[in-house]
């Protein structure tokens, strides 16, 4: 049955930046299409919750970590007509969720590996299918409510003003030129189970920011996140101690260590000529900011999760086993396969610079009208 025009729909936000921005469509497109609903976001984190304060008319909560208070603040937002909830969503916790919010409808995903123990029932269920992306997993949740979904609609964040001139003094203070062009190269990632499989070591970051420099002659603006603090100061250690050795050039880049509205990072992204970097929450900002972006995967799907509409520039490694992470299909929790020493270490300096370059050569195509 298709909720009134009036209804409430509550979408629940968990997962990351990555996981937000991927939802962004769906809850973009639902606002468009119930224009005489109420649309709420529930959001675990500020962070998680900057990309849908950006989408007019949708009214967003932060609920703050943890389960209890996540509850709380969904069932706060009640009643309820209807509870949609984003993909990945194969563990217990989200099917707790469902059963405990007190929605009218509950809309979520099917899985092969589903945990009957857990209520996986609960709900409405759209089947989750492999080899999409999961923009469009989540777009598929629209259909159930009446809405035929744009699924090749990319996420979005729209910058401010203030977005902009925050991100002016923040790289103004970082020695970065007012209109002078820079690559922006992120070398960390949030604190996951995959977080030291998808990290790339700190010696192959320094080698690559020599040779982006090398080859572009344009600034790198390296870029930290809250869990990655010091890996800048780590990287400039190799150019350091190691110039005479190596060949590589002087530090000619600059650290930018992100902190405050999400806003500041995505236009400091916007300005960037190119992302380069981890598998991470920047890379989908990036995306969703218009750069292009240059991706290393290893335990993650490409396929699934790479910044929307880039899958051309994923860099990785040659190995029948990856990706390897088995949640959602093979799991009903984060878990991988991959042990140390992990595949994300043999990929090399070349085989981004060969993605970099791809990435500026359909730059050039583009621009000069040819696709």
């Amino acid at each position: 049955m298709t909720p009134p025009s009036s209804a409430t729909f509550v979408i629940p936000i968990v997962a990351g930046i990555g996981n937000a921005l991927m939802a962004e469509p769906m809850v973009r497109q639902l606002r468009a299409a119930k224009k005489d609903a109420i649309v709420r976001v529930v959001a675990a984190t500020n962070a998680m919750a900057e990309p849908f304060r950006r989408v007019r008319g949708v009214d967003v909560t932060v609920a703050g970590k943890g389960a209890v208070s996540l509850f709380g603040a969904i069932r706060a937002a009640g009643p309820i007509d209807c509870l949609i909830v984003p993909f990945p969503s194969n563990r217990w916790q989200y099917n707790v969720m469902a059963w405990r919010s007190g929605a009218a409808r509950v809309v979520m995903h099917s899985y092969p590996a589903a945990n009957r123990a857990f209520l996986s029932s609960v709900g409405d269920r759209v089947e989750a299918k492999r080899g999409l992306h999961d923009v469009v997993q989540n777009l598929r949740l629209l259909e159930p409510i009446g809405v035929k979904p744009n699924l090749d609609d990319a996420p979005r964040f729209e910058l401010t003003r203030e977005d902009s001139d925050a991100a002016n003094d923040v790289l103004r203070k970082a020695g970065v030129d007012d209109g002078k062009p820079y690559i922006a190269v992120h070398a960390g990632s949030a604190k996951t189970i995959l977080s030291a499989a998808k990290r790339w070591p700190v010696d192959k970051y320094a080698a690559l920011i020599n040779e982006l420099m090398r080859e572009t002659k344009v600034r790198v603006v390296l870029l930290e996140g809250p869990d990655e603090r010091g890996t800048g100061n780590e990287i400039a250690s190799k150019f350091q101690s190691g110039a005479e050795a190596s060949g590589l050039l002087a530090p000619g880049f600059s650290v930018v260590s992100l902190s405050g509205s999400l806003g500041i990072g995505a236009s400091i992204l916007q300005r960037a000529k190119l992302y380069v970097g981890t598998d991470s929450g920047l890379a989908h900002l990036a995306a969703a900011v218009g750069t292009r972006a240059v991706t290393l995967f290893a335990p993650a799907d490409p396929d699934r999760v790479c910044p929307f509409g880039n899958r051309e520039l994923v860099v990785k490694p040659a190995k029948a086993c990856s990706p390897c992470f088995m949640y959602p299909w093979e799991s009903t929790r984060p878990k991988m396969r991959c042990c140390e020493p992990y595949c994300i270490n043999e990929i090399s300096v070349e085989m981004v610079m060969v993605m970099v370059k791809v990435c500026g050569a359909l730059a050039e195509s583009r621009s000069d009208g040819k696709k």
